[in-house]
């Protein structure tokens, strides 16, 4: 066989093989968009949100809460918000949430979507959520529906029954021994919006200890929640921290999470959420109230806390 003809037989081989490999490509990124999940219709719109004014006003003195004869926690009170999700600097997801409190319980329930990028596709996760608590917030209810490709989707069914709390995950059920007092539980980021709540419930000292129900968060933690012991997380008041947004100087409450999963800080102003930060400082978890932030913030000085969430 001469030079020529083995030039051209390794061509064709070569042709070959890379038409092979571009089908093979072609059909991937054809499974994974016709078995991705349509991203949600009907999440409720949350509008954008004046900052109130006694938030950048100087704070009226208030009672220490032993002082208080009823926590906030427990005042009616409902509020609905907006939530960005970013990593690394890069928006992963958006959630917006309705948590209804009263003296009988409070009711928590959001909607959102995650989203990442796999080849020429990116894949849409949406999901829904509900969280039932008691008068003294112990949780009573927990749903959760995420939507996801390839069969991994998660629909998740809880509910206190006595000193367990009952579990079903995709047709499996287990259950869990808990002490209502004591359990938290944590799903998609909106019920970290519970934690002032909870936090103003049962802290002694500045500090408050949890049991977790884990659903939804980092691999193989949510097996915690499906018959194995809890893990517990610390929620401490870490003084305050000034936050800058456009023209305007916040003062936030700062709560240090301490957590087997690693440690975050909460951002709040009284009952109202407003950010989520963890992670390091090149690759940090990022999760803001975006309703009333819609271009983000930047923490500009702290009291006795530690992080800073930087502008979005």
């Amino acid at each position: 066989m001469t030079w020529s003809r083995r030039r051209k037989r390794w061509t064709w081989i070569a042709l070959g093989t890379l038409a092979s490999l571009g089908l093979l490509l072609l059909a991937f990124v054809l499974v994974l968009h016709f078995t991705a999940p349509a991203p949600p219709g009907n999440a409720p719109e949350v509008a954008a949100k004046a900052i109130p004014s006694d938030w950048v006003e100087a704070p009226a003195v208030q009672p220490a809460p032993e002082e208080s004869a009823t926590p906030f926690a427990r005042a009616t009170w409902q509020s609905t918000g907006a939530l960005a999700l970013t990593a690394d600097g890069r928006s992963f997801g958006e959630e917006t949430y309705e948590l209804s409190v009263s003296v009988d319980g409070a009711v928590l329930k959001s909607s959102g979507r995650f989203w990442f990028k796999i080849l020429l596709a990116t894949m849409d996760v949406p999901f829904q959520q509900r969280w039932e608590g008691g008068a003294d917030l112990e949780p009573m209810l927990y749903t959760l529906h995420m939507d996801a490709p390839f069969g991994q989707g998660q629909d998740v069914a809880g509910a206190l029954d006595g000193d367990r709390f009952a579990v079903r995950r995709n047709r499996v059920e287990t259950s869990v021994s808990i002490a209502p007092e004591r359990a938290i539980i944590l799903g998609t980021f909106s019920t970290y919006a519970l934690v002032p709540l909870l936090f103003a419930e049962r802290q002694q000292e500045g500090a408050a200890s949890f049991d977790v129900l884990l659903f939804g968060g980092p691999p193989g933690a949510a097996a915690a929640a499906d018959g194995g012991g809890l893990p517990t997380i610390v929620v401490e008041r870490a003084g305050t921290a000034t936050a800058r947004a456009g023209d305007l100087l916040i003062e936030f409450d700062a709560y240090k999470i301490r957590s087997p999963f690693g440690d975050s800080l909460l951002y709040a102003k009284g009952r109202e959420f407003l950010a989520l930060t963890a992670g390091t400082a090149d690759r940090p978890l990022l999760v803001y109230r975006s309703d009333y932030f819609p271009q983000g913030f930047i923490v500009v000085d702290t009291q006795n806390a530690t992080g800073a969430l930087p502008a979005s």
